[in-house]
């Protein structure tokens, strides 16, 4: 490559396009072959290729990018700014690694294997309402709901407050857009407030009541005397709901839409249901519902013979690193008997996705009663994503379902 500067990189990736979120392998794909790193049209640089994404990740110079991404779009006080300090994902060493390590004593394997049998027996019971309906969104009916259910309980949110909880998260979800809609930015304020008055009380409650949950523990979760606060326990409870939801939900409609789209592979895995726990790996790298992870170094940085300048943004392209051949033999392949596969979707290094065990789990057990019991048709050719969202994820996913044939 011969360009050194940052400046001097093409800008070939528009985000802004609606073409660019239809079809984000079909651009990213031959950009990738072309330049390991490119410029957006927003002014970012797009880290493509693996090789140099995955060190990027794990590098200590590099700090979150979130922190001025609302400063960029005009947001500078008020309700969202103030609980934007304070989450998890916008903070660096220490103060991240304080926060890491007191949420990771909560999120212990004890956790997780606790919600499993939950998860299965919502899924069945959802499974029982989709082959009833005959008919319908699976993504709203399934995917949406069981996730949202499953985060919900771990936080003790009772189960008559759980329809309010799923608007706030779907609208503070639009904090984290690509592009923020001015016209939205009240209704989130208005969200965030509503939010932090809630968890507020379900703290309280906790507190006077502490039971066999997610909040329990973080609320007594201790290292060396030192505790979250009260403010930070409200920004992780609103971070939770929406990222663990989210994410999970747009995952787990990817997976059925491709065991939809290639029989072959649902064939496997109805024969072999140990194959489960590599197929989630599959299916986060082959359509990631991650579009970026954003950065910016703290010194200046030179990334495939690319100099970058300290404060500039930056962000690794996770599509586009899951899809690289240099990584990933025959990645345009959908194989969940794939082994080799440390896809990039939950992050590495000291911000990979501290709930990242529980989606799993989610996934796994959800699809463990799902795949042997229905038979699902797609009533589209392809759905579309939506476009600028925090997590990609389709419109709707219409099927028709049918008990599974034995």
């Amino acid at each position: 490559m011969n360009l050194t500067k940052a400046t001097d990189l093409p800008g070939v990736v528009d985000p802004t396009s609606l073409a660019y979120w239809d079809d984000i392998h079909g651009t990213l794909g031959p950009l990738r072959e072309r330049w390991p790193v490119v410029r957006s049209t927003a002014g970012l640089v797009e880290v493509l290729r693996y090789e140099h994404g995955e060190p990027l990740l794990r590098d200590p110079r590099m700090l979150q990018a979130m922190h001025g991404m609302l400063a960029n779009q005009g947001i500078t006080s008020g309700p969202l700014y103030e609980w934007w300090q304070l989450i998890m994902n916008n903070r660096d060493v220490p103060s991240h690694t304080r926060l890491r390590s007191l949420v990771g004593r909560a999120f212990t394997p004890k956790q997780v294997a606790r919600i499993r049998p939950r998860v299965r027996s919502i899924a069945h019971e959802l499974v029982g309402e989709l082959l009833t309906e005959g008919q319908a969104d699976v993504q709203a009916t399934f995917c949406h709901r069981l996730p949202l259910v499953v985060l919900c309980e771990m936080l003790g949110v009772p189960e008559d407050d759980q329809s309010v909880v799923e608007r706030w998260t779907t609208t503070v979800g639009l904090a984290f857009s690509a592009v923020i809609p001015p016209e939205t930015v009240n209704d989130i304020e208005h969200a965030v407030t509503d939010f932090n008055m809630y968890a507020e009380d379900l703290i309280e409650r906790r507190r006077a009541a502490p039971g066999d949950d997610l909040l329990s523990a973080l609320i007594v979760a201790e290292e060396a005397g030192d505790r979250l606060t009260h403010d930070e326990l409200r920004a992780l409870i609103i971070n939770l709901l929406f990222a663990g939801h989210d994410t999970t939900k747009a995952m787990l409609s990817i997976a059925i839409w491709l065991l939809m789209t290639h029989p072959d592979q649902l064939a496997l895995l109805r024969a072999d249901p140990s194959l489960l726990v590599g197929a989630v790996e599959e299916f986060g790298r082959y359509e990631t519902p991650i579009s970026g992870i954003p950065r910016v170094p703290s010194q200046d940085i030179t990334v495939a013979g690319v100099s970058i300048p300290a404060g500039s943004y930056l962000t690794v392209s996770v599509p586009s690193a899951n899809r690289d051949p240099r990584r990933f033999d025959n990645p345009d392949r959908f194989d969940v008997t794939r082994t080799d596969n440390r896809h990039l979707t939950f992050g590495f290094g000291i911000h990979h996705c501290v709930g990242a065990a529980v989606a799993r789990a989610e996934i796994q057990e959800a699809l463990r009663v799902l795949v042997p019991l229905v038979d699902l048709e797609p009533l589209l050719d392809a759905p579309s994503w939506v476009p600028y969202a925090a997590a990609r994820r389709f419109e709707s996913l219409p099927v028709r379902a049918r008990p599974a044939r034995s």
